[in-house]
C-alpha cells in the first residue's frame, strides 16, 4: 500500500464519497463504508481512512468514506438532536403508520437513484433526487449543499411551541432529519453493494452512528420482505451516540458498539431519551448553547471521544486497545462464536493507571 496526500477537492461536500489513494476500491468481495462524526473535515476523514487501510492491510477490502460535513459545533449538535428525534420515532413502542410511511418514502427516493446511472462520487444527492422529481422541493434549511443553516432557527415564528419531531418535519420536509445527504448516500451505497453480492461493513464515529442507524432503517424498508439483506451487513459504532433501540431489530444482532468510559460526548448523547423530546425546542437549544463551548473543547482536542483516540492514533493504552479490537473486528470472520457473543453489545473501555 502506498501513502499519498488526498485531493482536498475530493468529497469536500456533504454526502460525497471519499477514498484513500493507497487503497482505491477494486471490486473486492468485502467493502468497508466509513461515516465520520461531528467536527470532522475531509482531511480528518482521510486520516481515518488511512488508519483503517493500515489496520486491514493483511486482509484487504474496499474502503470508502461517506462524508458528513461540518458547519461548526452548534450545527453538528443540532443535526444530532434532530436525527435522534427521528430515530426515536422508529422505536417499536413509538412507531406509527406516519413514521412507517416516511421511511417507505425515503426508500423510494433511494430506489429512484438506483435506477439511474451510478452516482458520481462528488454529486449532491438531494439535487439528483430533485432532478428526478421536479415536484419535490428542497426546504430552505438544507438547500445549501454545505449543510444545515442554523441561523434559520432564529426566524421560526412557532419555535417556542415546537418539539424536536415537529421541527424535523418543518426543516427537512420529505427528507431524513439531521444529515439527509449523508444518510441517503449511505443507504444507496449499502443497497448497491448488497445487490452486487458484496459483504458490507459499516463503521461510524459519533454523529456517523446516527446517520448509519437512519440509513439502516431505509435499507430495511427498501428490501421489504427479503429478510436475507441483513446477512451481508455488519455495523461497528465507535464513540457511539445511539443505543441499540435506535437500530432496526434485524441489525441489532449484527452490531457492536465501542465506547470509552470517559467518553462524555457519547455518554450524554446516547442517553438522550424520550422525555427530552417532549420539551420544546427552545429549551433544548438553550441546553445546547450552555454546553457548546465545553463539548466543543472536548471534541477538538484528542479526547476520549475523538476518532483519533479510537483508531489508535494517540499514545494512551486505551487508544491502542481500541485499535486492536477494531482491527480484529474488521479482519476476522463474524461467523465465529466470539463475534456472535459480542454482537448486540456495547463494549466499554477503561483507562488503565
Amino acid at each position: 500500500m502506498t501513502s499519498s496526500s488526498p485531493s482536498a477537492a475530493s468529497g469536500s461536500q456533504d454526502g460525497h464519497i471519499l477514498t484513500y489513494p493507497g487503497v482505491l476500491p477494486q471490486g473486492r468481495a468485502k467493502k468497508l463504508i466509513h461515516v465520520n462524526g461531528v467536527m470532522s473535515t475531509p482531511d480528518k476523514q482521510h486520516r481515518d481512512l488511512e488508519a483503517l487501510a493500515w489496520m486491514t492491510v493483511e486482509a484487504p477490502l474496499d474502503i470508502i468514506g461517506v462524508h458528513n460535513s461540518t458547519q461548526g459545533f452548534q450545527n453538528d449538535m443540532l443535526e444530532c438532536l434532530l436525527g435522534k428525534a427521528e430515530l426515536f420515532g422508529t422505536w417499536e413502542s413509538r412507531r406509527t403508520e406516519a413514521v412507517q410511511k416516511r421511511l417507505r418514502a425515503y426508500a423510494a427516493l433511494v430506489e429512484q437513484l438506483l435506477e439511474m446511472q451510478p452516482l458520481p462520487l462528488d454529486c449532491d444527492i438531494l439535487q439528483q433526487i430533485q432532478s428526478q422529481s421536479s415536484a419535490l422541493s428542497l426546504p430552505q434549511a438544507i438547500a445549501n449543499q454545505l449543510g444545515f443553516d442554523f441561523s434559520l432557527l432564529k426566524r421560526l415564528p412557532l419555535l417556542n411551541s415546537m418539539n424536536l419531531e415537529d421541527l424535523s418535519l418543518y426543516l427537512y420536509g420529505n427528507f431524513p432529519a439531521g444529515a439527509p445527504r449523508a444518510i441517503l448516500r449511505l443507504a444507496y451505497e449499502i443497497i448497491q453493494a448488497i445487490r452486487q453480492g458484496t459483504e458490507v461493513m459499516v463503521m461510524a464515529h459519533s454523529q456517523g452512528t446516527i446517520i448509519s442507524a437512519l440509513a439502516f432503517h431505509i435499507v430495511e424498508q427498501f428490501f421489504g420482505g427479503y429478510a436475507k439483506w441483513v446477512s451481508a451487513l455488519h455495523f461497528i459504532g465507535y464513540g457511539p451516540v445511539i443505543v441499540f433501540e435506535d437500530l432496526p431489530v434485524p441489525m441489532r444482532s449484527r452490531a457492536i458498539l465501542l465506547q470509552h468510559r470517559e467518553d462524555l460526548v457519547a455518554e450524554s448523547l446516547s442517553n438522550f431519551r424520550n422525555t427530552d423530546l417532549l420539551n420544546n425546542v427552545q429549551t433544548q437549544l438553550q441546553k445546547l448553547l450552555e454546553n457548546a463551548d465545553k463539548l466543543a473543547q472536548i471534541i477538538r482536542r484528542d479526547s476520549h471521544h475523538s476518532a483519533s483516540h479510537y483508531l489508535g492514533l494517540t499514545p494512551e493504552a486505551s487508544s491502542q486497545q481500541s485499535a486492536q479490537l477494531l482491527q480484529q473486528w474488521l479482519t476476522q470472520p463474524w461467523s465465529n462464536a466470539m463475534f456472535r457473543s459480542l454482537c448486540f453489545s456495547r463494549i466499554v473501555l477503561e483507562t488503565k493507571n
